[in-house]
């Protein structure tokens, strides 16, 4: 059974192309959704820009490990010029300042080092 990442773009301007293990997995346009399946394990996770043109164009990725069948809602926008990355529950996954690393949720953890 495959696993899932739910990610809601929350951003009014910005589309993102969305990066799984450094590949480019899909697109996600202004203020919606967009659903990817993935295989249960280590994956890691970021976005960058789908107009190059703007600012900014890439953000840092976070580590994720994900059980068999769970899913990990999360929201992306771009706010004071970075592409930000949130949990379900607005905690920011790919901050500036600290270490995250911990469970969000049944089968699902974060480990991030935030620079």
């Amino acid at each position: 059974m495959a696993s899932k990442f739910n990610i809601i773009n929350t951003s009014r301007h910005f589309g993102y192309t969305i990066l799984l293990n450094g590949h480019e997995s899909g697109a996600i346009s202004p203020l919606k959704t967009s659903t990817l399946s993935i295989e249960p394990g280590q994956h890691e996770l970021s976005f960058k820009d789908s107009d190059a043109e703007n600012l900014p164009t890439h953000c840092k990725p976070i580590q994720i490990t994900i059980t068999d069948g769970k899913a990990l809602n999360l929201k992306v926008l771009t706010e004071q010029f970075s592409i930000r990355i949130f949990d379900e529950h607005d905690t920011l996954l790919n901050g500036k300042r600290g270490f995250l690393c911990g469970k969000v949720g049944e089968g699902i953890r974060i480990e991030n080092p935030i620079t």
